[in-house]
C-alpha cells in the first residue's frame, strides 16, 4: 500500500521527516510529493526544495520525492494512490487541513480512486516546529552570527548549510 505526503516542504524540518517515517511504516510506501506552486514565492526553489528532502531520505528505501503542481486529487489519480497523509501539530493545523480533505474527497468521487486523507499527529517535542519559524528565525540569527542551536534542533544539518547560505 502507498501514500502521498503532500507540502511545500520550505524548508524540511525534522517534524516532516518523522511524519514521513513514521506513515511509511503503516503504509509500507510513501511519495513526499513537492508542491510546486506558481503563486507562491519560496525561500528554496522546486530542485532545492527537492535536493534537501532527498538528502533527508537517502537511507529511507520506501520514501521517494516527487514534485507534482495542480490538483492533489489529480496528482494522486496519476500515481494510481488514493491515500494523502497529512500531519497536524495542533488545533490550528484541523481547521487549516480539514476543507482541503473534504475538497479532495469530494473532487474524487467521481474519478476511478477515490482520495481519503489520514492524519498522524506531531511528536510532542516536534510540535512547536514549522517551515515559517525556521525561515523567520534563521532570517535573524545567521545575518548577525547568531547561535544557530535552536534551528539545529528543528531541521537536519544540509538544511542548515542552506538557509546559513541563503541568509548570509
Amino acid at each position: 500500500m502507498s501514500a502521498i505526503y503532500p507540502g511545500s516542504f520550505d524548508p524540511v524540518t525534522y517534524g516532516h521527516i518523522d511524519i514521513a517515517r513514521r506513515s511509511a511504516k503503516v503504509f509500507g510506501r510513501i511519495i513526499v510529493a513537492v508542491l510546486d506552486n506558481p503563486d507562491k514565492t519560496p525561500l528554496f526553489d522546486i530542485n532545492e526544495r527537492m535536493a534537501l528532502l532527498r538528502e533527508a531520505f537517502s537511507q529511507d528505501t520506501n520514501i521517494e520525492v516527487e514534485s507534482f503542481s495542480g490538483l492533489l486529487v489529480d496528482y494522486a489519480q496519476q500515481k494510481g494512490i488514493g491515500t494523502i497523509v497529512r500531519g497536524l501539530r495542533g488545533s490550528e493545523d484541523i481547521a487549516k487541513e480539514m476543507p482541503y480533505a473534504i475538497w479532495n474527497r469530494k473532487l474524487s468521487t467521481e474519478l476511478a480512486i477515490p482520495v481519503e486523507t489520514v492524519y498522524f499527529t506531531a511528536e510532542p517535542d516536534l510540535a512547536h516546529i514549522s517551515s515559517s519559524i525556521v525561515k523567520e528565525v534563521a532570517a535573524f540569527v545567521y545575518p548577525a552570527g547568531m547561535s544557530d542551536t535552536e534551528i539545529t534542533q528543528a531541521v537536519p544539518p544540509i538544511v542548515c548549510t542552506a538557509l546559513r547560505e541563503k541568509y548570509i
